[in-house]
């Protein structure tokens, strides 16, 4: 049995950790301060993160392929 190993990209690995430290800063800010700086912090954390996010949905198999009404 040949198994293919998918890599991951290793920006987008770095592109995640990076937005999740900056969502993390601005989230432990927002709780501590309440500021607008703070939103902005976690929403940039967030959409770096959301490219590897898209990767993994784009390498997830679709169900639907078949009969789109479901019947069989």
């Amino acid at each position: 049995m040949n198994k293919q190993k998918r890599k991951w990209p290793i920006l987008l690995l770095v592109l995640d950790l990076l937005g999740a430290i900056i969502a993390a800063v601005g989230l432990i800010e927002y709780l501590d301060t309440g500021s607008l700086n703070a939103i902005i912090l976690l929403v940039a954390g967030l959409f770096l993160m959301l490219p590897l996010i898209l990767h993994i949905l784009k390498l997830m198999p679709r169900k639907g392929t078949g009969n789109s009404k479901g019947e069989h």
